[in-house]
């Protein structure tokens, strides 16, 4: 097993409430399932957020409250959370990468499959094949949560990532998006899922080695059968091999940036570009997305259940991307 550490710098944003600290602090970790997130804010978040600075951490706490209100795995995740002033960042994401070799990835993901989506995935015609697609001349990584969340490591209390975002860009932090500005919650939620493993590496040449691919790779198709690892033209989302498309990822080839962000359309976190003005959910096909990389969605409750995480739940409604004027 390798290791390495992958930095993708890149945009995002959206909303939220909470408490503030100074200095590098540690705010009330977010767990709602088995899941904790657990962020550490740095002495330059709140120097650079300034006045913004509480506003932003319980914004950012927010949007990890989508992932812990909605997967059950029995994990610590923890996040260094930075800012830097001005805008020349948006919003970016770092983390550590673990490799194995598929068969191994595989049986892990399949020890872990307990969705229906992860039976769509794992069984007859499904996106994660019995055969390694690359015919053995690909290299497979996780990210260092993810790895935790599919048994390749232990959990721990260790540092998984960072997420840091541009303190002199124009944000909302809660409640409505402001027109001119952009959803921090969105962008927040859009660079946590990377820590988490929602990584396009585009086949490209990760730490000295080529042909890598990510967990998610496996679930870009084009058609029925037709496979596309490194994403481009065409590629979609897709669980059961190809047969149906579930949302189309931003094309890498023509636009630069993440082959794993959603192509432009409706509003949504884990898209590629964003407006400003607008919120910018954490969508079903986003969850669903995280559920077959490797984190155990929690089926939805029964209405009389479901106002026990009213709060949590209502958030997943938050996050996004790059900016476009």
């Amino acid at each position: 097993m390798k290791t390495l550490n992958f930095a993708k710098p890149r945009m995002g944003c959206r909303f939220a409430q909470l408490a503030a600290f100074v200095g590098a602090s540690t705010l009330g970790s977010a767990a709602f399932g088995g899941m904790v997130i657990t962020p550490t804010f740095t002495a330059n978040f709140n120097a650079n957020f300034g006045a913004n600075a509480a506003a932003a951490q319980a914004a950012w706490n927010a949007a990890a409250s989508v992932f812990t209100a909605n997967f059950s795995d029995n994990i610590n995740v923890n996040i260094t959370v930075d800012a830097v002033a001005g805008t020349g960042v948006f919003g970016q994401s770092q983390t550590s990468l673990f490799s194995t070799p598929y068969a191994n990835l595989r049986n892990l993901v399949v020890a872990d499959a307990k969705t229906a989506n992860d039976a769509t995935a794992i069984g007859a015609g499904g996106s994660v094949s019995a055969a390694d697609p690359t015919g053995g001349a690909g290299t497979w990584w996780v990210s260092r949560a993810q790895a935790k969340a599919i048994g390749l490591i232990a959990s721990d209390l260790n540092n998984d990532g960072t997420t840091t975002f541009g303190a002199g860009n124009p944000f909302t932090f809660a409640g409505p998006i402001a027109g001119g500005t952009y959803d921090f919650q969105g962008v927040a939620a859009h660079e946590i899922s990377e820590v988490l493993g929602r990584l396009g590496l585009k086949g490209g040449t990760i730490g000295g080695n080529p042909n890598s691919f990510s967990l998610v790779d496996l679930f870009s198709y084009t058609g029925a059968g037709a496979r596309s690892l490194a994403g481009g033209a065409g590629a979609n989302f897709s669980i059961n091999n190809g047969t149906t498309l579930l949302k189309l990822y931003n094309n890498y080839t023509a636009n630069g940036l993440d082959s794993r962000d959603w192509a432009p359309g409706s509003n949504d976190s884990f898209n590629q570009f964003s407006n400003s003005g607008v919120s910018n959910p954490v969508t079903g096909v986003d969850l669903q997305e995280m559920d077959v990389i490797g984190y155990d969605l929690t089926p939805i409750p029964e209405p009389g259940a479901a106002t026990l995480l009213v709060g949590g739940i209502a958030l997943a409604g938050i996050i996004r991307r790059r900016a476009r004027p």
